[in-house]
């Protein structure tokens, strides 16, 4: 480092970690060593390509972080308001329907009532009669009274009916009063029809489809935000294990990177975040974080595609609801007007607002935007207030000071990285009668590991097939939830399960490796074996693995580049 980077290089604060002192490490000039590896060209060329590497994806890193996190946010509290907003029209539809249900209720109520006093089915206290056997009772004993007998209970109703409107000087007008109440029972009785048989049955039917559609559409857009929230949390994972790695290797020295080769799998701290425990190759990390990231915008493609879907399905249906409402009230409402003729006051001033409730299709969706608009607003200023003060953005690890504009590129695939150096589609099979060939994909890494990946079963490729074909088989396609999935109870796969398949099968350390090829004249001269020692407390063992390339020519450039890596 120049002493002009020294003098701009931020040291790390004694709040944070000393590893994070290699994130300023900047990558020297000179090409024959380093102050790290005077004598070693070989480690100090890797150390220089690792610390150009590392620094570029910080930058990538810091970048990415800052544009999806606005992202996310953003898409997460128009879901909230979006979804409040599903909420409250179930919740209006519900009014809409409990009201023209209690206000049927009510004129059924009252339309018994009436008629139970045109028919004189009334008490001595004025209240009228209207249970069924009470009424059968008093109109027995009208009858008898009329007839000039006493009740069925041996005594005279105070209601004859026959007599009374004849006997009173106002009988006629009594009796007038009594059929008009009567004229109203009937007219409520065509009210009461109209609205079981026409109303209250299609907003029943409105209030079910509603409840369904908000269930299904708040399970989806639950679903996709979820997805959206554990695929980030891969990215934040997967940084986390390569940053761990990387900056335990960028301050380790050339013996310290040796003796952690041999130990690998001895007494290897265990880090939840690693692909593989005990593997201290930086590619295999470095490998999971760019197929995180490449996941992550697969995801965020396909699932910003169904939030539209469900934006727009959910528009169209707010639409159609509010259309059906109206309708419904209009009818409602006229048929009250029909009833309540006497009653122009009130029931105009309703009408004329119903009527004159704009519907278009542009001011509908104008409205649905602002209603949503504004509940964001509501929720963003209440989560401003219960905000705690410890909330504030925290940088994620080695993202301290990091210049986002240099991170302005788009990351490309593991098999080009500088931890990389070799990747074969070959045959491997493990010693034993009974074991067989099977194709899988060879990477050869800077740090002196080779790692297996096996095809899966649906694989059709061959020894010999292009390695970035063969890698691409190792990534499952990206599911999303959608609104077919979740109406047919289509269990959605988790993002965890989508890395199976890029964990390495077998993870060989090289420098603890012997590798031999077989004779150019030996029956199969284009196979060789690799034999690893493997170190540990109780005991010392070895394990073996063969390999079959196509030509002889191959197999012999990949021992070169196994011993090469050594």
């Amino acid at each position: 480092m120049s002493e002009d980077d020294a003098e701009t290089a931020t040291p790390p604060s004694n709040t944070e970690d000393v590893t994070t002192a290699v994130e300023n490490l900047e990558v020297t000039s000179s090409g024959s060593g380093s102050k790290e590896f005077p004598s070693q060209p070989f480690l100090a060329e890797l150390h220089q390509k690792r610390s150009v590497t590392h620094s570029k994806l910080r930058s990538y890193e810091a970048k990415r972080r800052s544009a999806y996190e606005s992202k996310l946010q953003s898409s997460s509290l128009y879901w909230r308001a979006f979804r409040t907003l599903m909420h409250d029209s179930l919740l209006e539809t519900q009014k809409a329907d409990a009201l023209l249900r209690g206000w049927t209720h009510a004129s059924e109520t009252y339309e018994i009532s009436m008629r139970s006093v045109g028919e004189w089915c009334i008490d001595e206290k004025g209240v009228p009669v209207t249970d069924a056997k009470k009424k059968k009772k008093i109109l027995d004993a009208q009858e008898a009274s009329a007839a000039g007998g006493t009740g069925v209970d041996g005594t005279k109703t105070l209601l004859a009916a026959a007599g009374f409107s004849q006997e009173e000087k106002c009988g006629s007008m009594i009796k007038n009063l009594a059929s008009s109440a009567s004229s109203v029972a009937n007219q409520y009785n065509e009210m009461i029809k109209t609205m079981n048989n026409e109303v209250l049955p299609e907003l029943s039917s409105l209030l079910e489809q509603m409840k369904s559609e908000v269930v299904v559409m708040e399970k989806l857009g639950n679903s996709i935000m979820h997805e959206l929230e554990v695929a980030e949390e891969e990215v934040a994972s997967a940084w986390m294990a390569y940053y761990n790695k990387a900056v335990e290797f960028s301050g380790s020295s050339g013996e310290e990177i040796k003796a952690r080769h041999a130990g690998a799998r001895v007494g290897a701290p265990v880090d939840p975040n690693a692909v593989v425990q005990g593997c201290t190759d930086v590619w295999v990390d470095e490998m999971r974080y760019r197929m995180a990231v490449a996941f992550l915008s697969s995801i965020w493609e396909k699932c910003s595609s169904e939030l539209s879907k469900l934006f727009l399905s959910m528009k169209d249906a707010e639409c159609n609801r509010r259309n059906r409402i109206k309708e419904l009230l209009i009818k409602a409402t006229q048929r009250q007007e029909r009833l309540w003729l006497g009653l122009p006051g009130v029931v105009n001033p309703i009408l004329k607002d119903l009527i004159e409730w704009p519907m278009e299709r542009k001011l509908v969706e104008d409205d649905v935007q602002s209603s949503i608009r504004a509940r964001a607003q509501s929720i963003q200023r209440d989560e401003a207030e219960h905000k705690k003060a410890n909330d504030s953005k925290v940088k994620a690890a080695g993202l301290t000071g990091v210049n986002e504009q240099d991170g302005n590129f788009e990351l490309s695939s593991p098999l080009v990285s500088d931890l990389m150096s070799k990747a074969k589609v070959i045959e491997k099979r493990s010693p034993g009668l009974m074991s067989t060939w099977k194709v899988t994909l060879a990477i050869v890494t800077e740090d002196s590991f080779l790692q297996l990946f096996d095809l899966p079963s649906t694989c059709k490729l061959h020894s010999g097939s292009a390695p970035e074909v063969a890698f691409q088989n190792l990534i499952p396609p990206v599911v999303v939830p959608n609104l077919e999935g979740i109406k047919a109870g289509v269990k959605i796969p988790s993002a965890k399960t989508w890395f199976d398949n890029l964990a390495p099968t077998e993870s060989f350390v090289l420098s603890n490796c012997t590798v031999s090829i077989k004779d150019v004249t030996a029956k199969d001269p284009n196979t060789f074996e690799l034999v690893e020692a493997i170190s540990s407390k109780m005991m010392a063992r070895t394990r073996k693995m063969q390999f079959r390339a196509v030509t002889r020519d191959e197999a012999v450039d990949l021992v070169e580049a196994l011993k090469k890596s050594k």
